[in-house]
């Protein structure tokens, strides 16, 4: 009896582990990649990894944080266009003639779920950051030329820039006998769908030790921001197949001379008025194929740090609110000191008058002078009460 009640606790205890692991959302290592064919691209990125031009999305009181890895070429922080100088410099170097169609260098951009980093310390994202260098360094050797940590947008991550030169040996024969020729080119061929997806499991693996796993391999998801996700869900909308076919259908008249006309001119009077209102429905059957393949997911924490800052936004206008609301207050109440002693100011000038008044009459030098001395002493008074009421 004890045996069976203790297997089918440890039955129902496995079960419950299992369920609990089935709800638990797999936190993915995350590497993207992106192509610069152009010198404007590398500065515009240059741009962007160095701060040099205001972003929405970039927390400006954080930028400080961010922190240069590697940078074997000496990339200056204040200069955008220098990476695409210096890298220029180096192709000069090695003596490779750039194309136009030539793809001048990769850019990577390493990070996590943003699940990952919730409680992390900066210690802790310095060592997950470093890992992440090191697998690009075995990765792409002296190609790597330069990586950067970014803490001040709501996922930390690091790009990465590596060239693309590529060594060839030639062989060949002379009178002296066999000799060998160095050259270098700019080619990118390697960096192919199959190279991408390998990389992707090398990746995630060298990223097991922080538990972190590798997307969906062959996913048809796409990352996509906002502005294209408003734009597919518009064209799918936006397609009422049921209702343009009924107004198509209205639109078909048959005429008497019609009704004896031959098949096909009757079917292709009718391909007539059909024909667009199948072309539209299949461009919303596109639609429809490219809203599937949004990620959801991508777009879900992008909606969310939206929402965020615009609950701080909100946080920080109610809190200017209640400042004006407290400087009113004290406005209105600065402004009644003023009216009553505004007020005052002219009693006080009533009673001067009525005092030099009455010594008009017979007048002295002494009196005079008393006069004098009186008026001042109520205009120093005046001034003196105005003063400590303001204050």
């Amino acid at each position: 009896m004890y045996r069976r009640c203790a297997h089918k606790n440890k039955y129902r205890a496995k079960n419950m582990a299992h369920k609990y692991k089935s709800k638990v959302k797999p936190q993915y290592a995350i590497l993207r990649t992106k192509k610069l064919k152009s010198k404007s691209k590398l500065t515009a990125v240059a741009e962007h990894n160095l701060r040099l031009r205001t972003q929405e999305n970039i927390d400006a009181d954080r930028s400080h944080l961010n922190q240069i890895l590697y940078n074997p070429l000496g990339i200056d922080r204040n200069d955008a266009t220098s990476f695409q100088r210096k890298l220029s410099e180096r192709y000069s170097d090695l003596g490779v003639k750039i194309k136009t169609e030539n793809t001048l260098a990769f850019e990577y951009v390493a990070t996590a779920s943003p699940k990952f980093f919730e409680g992390k310390s900066t210690e802790q994202i310095g060592k997950w950051a470093y890992h992440q260098v090191e697998f690009m360094r075995k990765e792409f050797g002296d190609r790597l030329q330069f990586a950067i940590l970014h803490l001040d947008e709501t996922t930390p991550h690091i790009h990465f820039l590596v060239s693309t030169e590529h060594k060839s040996v030639k062989k060949y024969k002379n009178r002296y006998g066999a000799c060998e020729k160095e050259t270098w080119s700019l080619n990118s061929e390697k960096i192919n769908p199959e190279y991408l997806r390998t990389l992707q499991d090398n990746y995630a693996k060298s990223n097991k030790i922080f538990g972190l796993s590798r997307g969906v391999k062959y996913s048809k998801l796409k990352n996509t921001t906002l502005k294209n996700f408003y734009r597919t869900m518009k064209k799918v909308l936006g397609s009422t197949f049921d209702k343009a076919l009924d107004q198509a259908i209205q639109n078909i008249e048959i005429s008497m001379g019609d009704r004896f006309s031959s098949q096909d001119e009757i079917r292709r009077k009718i391909k007539f008025f059909l024909k667009p209102v199948f072309e539209s429905f299949a461009r919303s059957q596109k639609a429809l194929q490219e809203a599937a393949n949004l990620d959801m997911g991508n777009l879900q924490d992008y909606l969310r740090r939206e929402l965020e800052k615009l609950e701080a936004d909100k946080a920080l206008v109610a809190q200017q609110k209640e400042i004006y609301r407290e400087w009113l207050k004290d406005s209105d109440s600065i402004l009644s000191k003023m009216k009553a002693l505004e007020a005052e100011n002219m009693q006080l000038k009533a009673e001067i008058g009525r005092f030099e008044a009455m010594n008009t009459s017979n007048p002295t030098p002494t009196i005079n002078r008393n006069q004098k001395a009186l008026k001042t002493s109520k205009i120093d008074v005046c001034v003196a009460v105005l003063f400590n009421s303001l204050t």
